[in-house]
């Protein structure tokens, strides 16, 4: 996304805010005369002694002062609202982008992006351009001002004003590598941080603290000597630019009294003319500071956060009426990864109410199964025969998924159940109790706060849990992948009692179970990588 695309989406809705924006800011731009404007008179009215108009020009400042307050304070509140929605487009763009295609190597950058690059955009892009807007409007009234005064002075000015607003050109690509590269350092470093974070269990049980300390640390010296000379840029860039400014006021105000001298302007002319030339140079200068920033911002907006997943369709099924009771047919399907084959010639048929077992070594392809099923990987060659019955506009909607990782949320029980959804509570304690949580199936407990993820439940809990959700969306189907993993004896025993007691069509991944158990099933599918 550019800049200009960028603020096409924000004012596509907010035209009369941004209206009203320019408007707020072209008043408070008046700060740059008004001041000038009013020293000069007093000047030279103090000059020509005539004391009884004093006190009017006081209450015109006052009156002009007040109407400027107020302007500040209109332009502060629309400058507000339209950072707020701002912020709401680019962090909901961003949450829904990864919704949409939800990836393990999306997250990390997508948490980023909402918690530190949008603020970074709110200051060095809607800032930026809203003061952008309010120092070309004060330049324009400024120079009106000064040409009103004097001519030659003005055009004086304005040159010794342009002056300073070269260097920040000049050093443009210099900021913005430099901001680049600060960028992915940042990331990189957040990346190493966060895995050191979750994977604190793997660190401390091999003993390699010491070792990830100075990991870390390493990165984050690269990422704030980065941030250090990023910073460095910029302010060497601003100091060469003040500097020249300096220089540029010296020769306004040698040209400013050369007039006065030569009797063409009255000294509070001449005043009036310095106070208003500042408010000349300043904007300018902040003008192209502003345009280099805006530059160094335009990476963040290319994150690809905010780039929209490319929808993948893959054709692995074949809606066709299948016969007795017949739900899902693989038909000599050959499964893996781009192109490499893990399973071939699968060939196996789901009936209506079945409890299947698909076994076999780690990695032979059991997870892939399911993905190629949703839809979420390409077959390499076969098909997958699905009755039409289960053909609805969204087919993932028949499968309820539990997996060996429940995500229980940082909210109440009823969300974790609901997932938002309105669901009464008679309904949520009912399967509460098919699930056999009984203790845990009134409206008090409903609404108490599990606490994030879900510490105050215990691995089978979790799962009954994420069966419950699926009962209550009337999945016909549940995917089981690894469900039983990492419970106790007892747990597993009730959780897998509870799967083999519903009505449910059950496929259900398992890496290791007892010859007693798999009896159990209705259809035992061994994987044999061939």
């Amino acid at each position: 996304m550019t800049i200009p695309s960028f603020f096409k989406k924000i004012l596509s809705k907010n035209k009369l805010l941004f209206l009203a924006l320019i408007l707020t800011s072209a008043f408070a731009s008046l700060d740059g005369v008004i001041s000038p404007y009013i020293i000069g008179k007093i000047t030279n009215t103090l000059s020509q002694r005539k004391f009884n108009d004093i006190p009017k020009i006081l209450l015109l400042y006052l009156g002009l002062m007040l109407f400027l307050n107020i302007s500040f304070y209109l332009w502060q509140l629309c400058w507000g609202k339209l950072t707020k929605y701002s912020n709401q487009f680019l962090r909901s763009r961003a949450f829904n982008n990864f919704n949409d295609s939800p990836s393990e190597n999306k997250m990390t950058n997508t948490l980023n992006f909402i918690n530190v690059n949008v603020k970074q955009i709110e200051s060095q892009c809607i800032d930026s351009t809203i003061m952008l807007i309010y120092c070309i409007e004060q330049t324009i009234v400024s120079l009106i001002y000064i040409l009103s005064i004097n001519g030659i002075a003005a055009l004086v000015f304005l040159i010794c004003g342009l002056l300073p607003a070269t260097i920040p050109r000049l050093t443009r690509n210099w900021i913005q590598n430099g901001t680049k590269s600060w960028n992915q350092s940042y990331e990189t470093y957040n990346l190493k941080v966060s895995d050191a974070i979750h994977g604190f269990n793997t660190i401390r049980h091999a003993n390699a603290d010491a070792k990830f300390k100075l990991f870390i640390k390493k990165a984050l010296l690269i990422e704030e000597k980065k941030y250090f000379f990023m910073n460095f840029r910029r302010n060497t860039s601003n100091f060469f630019a003040q500097v020249s400014y300096t220089i540029s006021m010296v020769i306004s105000l040698a040209v400013g009294s050369f007039f006065v001298v030569n009797g063409q302007i009255l000294v509070g002319g001449l005043i009036s003319l310095f106070l208003a030339s500042d408010r000349l140079t300043s904007p300018i200068i902040s003008i192209v500071n502003i345009t280099n920033q805006l530059n160094s911002v335009s990476p963040l907006l290319k994150n690809k956060a905010l780039q929209k997943p490319i929808s993948k369709q893959f054709n692995n099924l074949s809606f066709v009426n299948l016969p007795d009771q017949q739900k899902i047919v693989f038909d000599n399907c050959t499964l893996g990864y781009d192109n490499f084959a893990i399973l071939k010639n699968i060939n196996f048929k789901i009936f209506e109410g079945d409890k299947i077992l698909i076994t076999g070594k780690s990695g032979i392809g059991k997870s892939t199964l399911f993905k190629s099923l949703l839809n979420e990987l390409p077959l390499i060659k076969g098909k997958i025969l699905v009755d039409n019955q289960l053909n609805k506009s969204n087919f993932l909607s028949n499968f309820g998924i539990v997996g060996q990782d429940t995500y229980i949320f940082a909210e109440s029980l009823r969300f974790n159940l609901t997932l938002g959804k309105d669901i009464p509570s008679s309904q949520l304690i009912k399967v509460l109790k098919k699930v056999k949580l009984e203790y845990l199936a009134n409206k008090k407990h409903l609404d108490t706060p599990i606490g994030e993820k879900g510490l105050s439940l215990s691995g089978g809990e979790k799962r009954k849990v994420e069966i419950a959700r699926a009962l209550l969306n009337k999945k016909e189907f549940l995917l089981v992948d690894e469900g039983l993993s990492g419970l106790d004896d007892d747990s597993r025993k009730q959780v897998f009692s509870l799967l083999q007691s519903l009505p449910q069509t059950i496929i259900e991944i398992e890496h290791t179970m007892s010859i007693e158990d798999k009896q159990k099933f209705n259809q035992v599918v061994n994987l044999v990588a061939k």
